[in-house]
């Protein structure tokens, strides 16, 4: 039967075009970004912690430096995956989806025997979807199968004999309509998630996307040298035209290009630049498009140019969705099979082609007329010898080589299936069953069917991670790297050798990717890294170097040259280093900048959003941003940054850092003069007897000697010393100096400088110089102190008559500065005065809970605890005073207690029992 010539009018091709356009684009994009989003190399940011001085406490005199820890941040490269692609797995099915409705639409058009041989791959492909495995139907027999090849080929068959009228378009609508039902119908009746379904999907369409994209390779086999003929003669003039010699040297570039690609197995043509066969199948492409009618002699005996016209654009996209999906996926046998293949087919056609054209119209190129309008149209040699000899050859070249093509194919698809299986197996990890499928799929793939796989590697090396089998993924990684060099693979497995027995095998693995890859960053990076933890800085130094060189400025690099600087303190160097970087995409860098700063002088730090989840990088900006606000003083940025602290710590992805965030929020608190909430925040912090309990203990310590609680700073500070914080030793001495307590600060400083340890000794004998040559009063009040801004205005207030500010103020003293002696006594004055007992009570006995040691604060205490009836409470502190004081001044305050214990009894009396009489008047 013979098509309708009105569908060449009524179907526009035009929409297909730009769909085949879009998917060629799809393609060349996967091309650029595919490996990196299936196996995207990493950075992995790792901290060294570096003392920092955040401010000075003074104790008396002397100047006690409150140190923290500093982090420098630097970057290695690790590398995860291979990741699913549903996307592109979806990308793919979709275009599939569409190149078999126009293709059994227009084989519908066709006559029998040519719509019989039309529907046979169309058959293979239903069959080879494998859509029992996803339960359809809840079953895993083949019903749906049947329902597919009876709907889709009763459909074409009808058509084909029945609506011969039909236009093209009719016919795409009755068939887009049942691949479309069909489609939805798998997708609502799967028992896998959608992602899972078209992942499965296309990797069992694998074959068929290998077969399209053979067939496209084969058609346009021939389209760059028909388009050196094309610009050969496309000038207007024939004396413009190049003639016989310059396309017979050109063809012979292009075609001696190919062969030694072919005979070599690869063609580098620059250092760092090998020829991609892919890359010269794109021209032939949009000349196979764009020559489409001037080539219909050939095909239209079976395929009417109006059918041609929907075919070529649908097939390009079916084949460019297949190649974008071996993209995306980096599956290394599929593409090492489409590079093979198209060079090989490039090479054969285009030379059987060049041929087919000197014998043919060799004469007419000499004249230089413009062949390439008659191409097709041969007057000696048929064209279909092309084919024969192109075929011919592939097959021939292919037995030389046990025919791997196929094997290559069969072993992406098990990737695929791999990459499935292992995605299936981390959701459920307690289903041994999916492991040991991925593990078998990728054994059969890398092992058996193309021992190059690079991808079948990576898949059995992150299977192993995931299980945490170390050893098997260094076996997997080890394996592959046999096979070939790789930059992933040696950045992956040196980033496992990551203990301190492991030095010298993560300097063997990455010397010799580094060796085999000399303009590898990364591995120059990494190499620069794991030297660090060696003496050999001059390695450190020349692989820094180096990573600086082959990628100048770049984050990495950056980072790693400034954390060296940092970590060899060489602060003026560090400070030469180039300043601008993006806080919000470069944390590390912004870090190591952030440190700098605090070990030199601090700059007021950029502000960035701080993800919801810190890693390393992250949460060193982020703690070294809040410590320069701490040193610069800066209440409101401090402010600001307090509800992301508290938030973050919060988050369990963030329990690392847990007791940094803590940390922060309690000094920050701290800074801004909200001292008691800053300790209710470290107490549980300083809780045990660990060495970084230790330090939080002393840190209480200093924060209390700070605020003129001398005696009770030295006890905290003894306690902190005690676990091992031996600067506490020192500053307790200088407590127990401002304190009263002279001889006992210096028998500390006398035990400090008796110590075995040198650096003890040291601290001791600068202790004993200070309480010798320095001069301690007793009792001395810090310059400024948390509370006395308050207990001014409260005086003020007071002396202003108005009674309700000043008792708001004091309010606020008992609230948040419980711990500044002065300012609770003047507290519990004024509420006693007020003849508010109650309240004088509680002001006192919460100033007593942070200095219990104070003569004045329980002096106040019992008197307040008579007024307000609360006698049985002053025992203990009564039972303390007459421990600490004289016996006179005991007595004295004895007599005043039992004044004011009469006094409120008295006052009780009178309260409770009425006059039975009243009195005359």
């Amino acid at each position: 039967m013979s098509p309708k010539p009105a569908s060449t009018r009524a179907w526009r091709p035009g929409w297909l075009g730009v769909l085949a356009a879009l998917a060629v684009g799809l393609a060349i994009f996967y091309y650029f970004t595919g490996s990196d989003s299936a196996l995207p190399l990493r950075l992995v940011p790792h901290l060294q912690t570096v003392p920092l001085t955040l401010e000075q406490v003074a104790a008396g005199p002397v100047r006690l430096p409150v140190q923290a820890s500093g982090f420098i941040v630097s970057l290695t490269h690790d590398v995860a995956g291979p990741f699913t692609q549903p996307v592109a797995a979806a990308l793919f099915l979709g275009m599939l989806a569409l190149a078999l409705v126009g293709w059994v639409a227009v084989a519908s058009t066709l006559a029998r025997t040519a719509f019989a041989a039309a529907m046979i791959p169309v058959i293979f492909l239903l069959l080879s979807l494998n859509t029992e495995s996803l339960g359809i139907f809840n079953t895993s027999e083949r019903y749906f199968l049947y329902l597919m090849l009876g709907l889709v080929g009763g459909a074409s068959y009808a058509l084909q004999a029945f609506a011969e009228d039909w236009r093209l378009g009719r016919r795409v609508l009755v068939l887009g309509t049942i691949v479309a039902g069909l489609g939805a119908l798998i997708f609502n009746q799967s028992q896998l998630p959608a992602a899972e379904t078209a992942l499965q999907l296309a990797a069992y369409a694998t074959p068929g996307g290998a077969a399209l994209v053979a067939l496209v390779v084969l058609w346009v086999g021939v389209e760059n040298i028909r388009a050196l003929l094309w610009f050969n003669a496309q000038a207007e003039q024939p004396a413009s035209r190049f003639g016989l010699w310059p396309f017979v040297a050109a063809s012979l570039l292009y075609l001696g290009v190919l062969l030694l690609y072919v005979w070599n197995d690869g063609l580098q043509l620059l250092p760092g630049v090998s020829l991609d066969p892919l890359v010269l199948l794109l021209p032939a492409v949009v000349a196979g498009g764009l020559g489409l009618r001037l080539r219909a002699p050939s095909y239209a005996a079976t395929v009417p140019y109006a059918g041609a016209v929907v075919l070529y654009p649908l097939v390009v996209a079916a084949a460019a969705g297949a190649l974008a999906y071996a993209f995306a996926t980096d599956n290394t046998p599929l593409l090492a099979a489409a590079r093979s293949f198209t060079g090989l087919a490039l090479l054969l056609a285009g030379g059987a082609f060049w041929l087919y054209v000197l014998i043919n119209f060799m004469p007419l190129i000499q004249q230089r007329l413009r062949v390439y309008r008659v191409a097709f149209e041969p007057r000696r040699l048929p064209f279909y010898t092309v084919y024969i000899l192109t075929i011919g050859g592939i097959i021939i070249v292919q037995s030389r080589r046990s025919f791997p093509l196929p094997d290559q194919v069969q072993a992406g698809q098990y990737n695929n299936l791999g990459d499935l299986a292992r995605q299936q197996s981390e959701a459920n990890p307690d289903d041994l069953s999916l492991a040991v499928l991925a593990e078998r799929y990728y054994a059969e793939s890398g092992d058996v069917l193309y021992r190059a796989n690079l991808h079948a590697q990576f898949g059995r090396a992150a299977l192993y991670r995931f299980r945490q089998q170390r050893g098997n993924e260094m076996v997997a990684l080890n394996r592959a790297l046999l096979r070939g060099p790789s930059e992933k693979v040696s950045a992956r497995l040196a980033s496992l050798f990551n203990q301190p027995d492991d030095l010298f095998d993560g300097l063997d693995i990455l010397r010799r990717g580094l060796k085999a890859q000399p303009r590898s960053a990364a591995l120059a990076g990494d190499l620069a890294q794991l030297f660090t933890q060696t003496a050999l800085s001059d390695s450190v130094a020349y692989y820094l170097d180096q990573a600086e060189r082959l990628s100048p400025g770049s984050y990495p690099s950056r980072t790693n040259q400034l954390g060296f600087l940092l970590s060899q303190n060489l602060l003026d160097v560090a400070r030469k280093q180039p300043t601008d970087s993006n806080p919000e995409t470069e944390p590390a860098l912004a870090a190591n900048q952030l440190l700098l700063g605090l070990l030199t002088k601090p700059a007021e730090a950029a502000g960035a959003a701080t993800p919801r989840v810190l890693d390393d990088a992250t949460f060193a900006q982020l703690y070294h941003q809040v410590l320069t606000n701490i040193r610069m003083a800066n209440g409101p940025g401090l402010r600001k940054m307090l509800p992301t602290l508290v938030r973050l710590a919060k988050d369990d992805a963030n329990e690392a850092y847990y007791e940094q965030l803590v940390f922060l929020q309690a000094y920050a608190h701290h800074a801004i003069g909200e001292e008691r909430t800053a300790r209710q925040l470290l107490l549980p912090l300083a809780a045990g007897t660990s060495g970084t309990a230790a330090y939080y203990q002393m840190l209480l310590g200093l924060w209390q000697l700070q605020q003129g609680q001398y005696v009770t700073a030295a006890d905290q500070l003894a306690f902190a010393a005690s676990h091992g914080a031996v600067q506490a030793s020192e500053a307790r001495a200088y407590a127990l100096a401002l304190g009263g307590q002279m001889d006992s600060a210096r028998a500390q400083a006398l035990r400090l400088a008796a110590s075995p340890d040198s650096t003890v000794q040291l601290l001791g004998r600068r202790t004993q110089t200070q309480l010798a040559t320095a001069s301690f009063a007793t009792g001395a009040a810090p310059a400024t102190r948390v509370g006395d801004d308050w207990l001014a205005r409260a005086r003020q207030a007071e002396q202003a008559n108005q009674a309700a500010e000043a008792a708001k103020n004091y309010q606020h003293i008992v609230r948040e500065a419980p711990f500044n002696e002065p300012a609770m006594l003047a507290a519990g004055r004024f509420f006693t005065q007020r003849r508010n007992y109650t309240a004088a009570y509680e002001a006192l006995r919460t100033g007593l809970d942070e200095n219990p040691q104070s003569p004045a604060l329980l002096r106040g205490y019992v008197l307040a605890a008579a007024d307000a009836g609360l006698t049985e409470y002053a025992t203990d502190a009564l039972a303390q005073l007459r421990r600490q004081l004289a016996p006179a001044a005991y007595a004295t305050l004895a007599a005043e207690y039992e004044a004011h214990r009469a006094t409120r009894a008295a006052a009780s009396d009178s309260f409770s029992v009425a006059p039975a009489v009243p009195p005359l008047q």
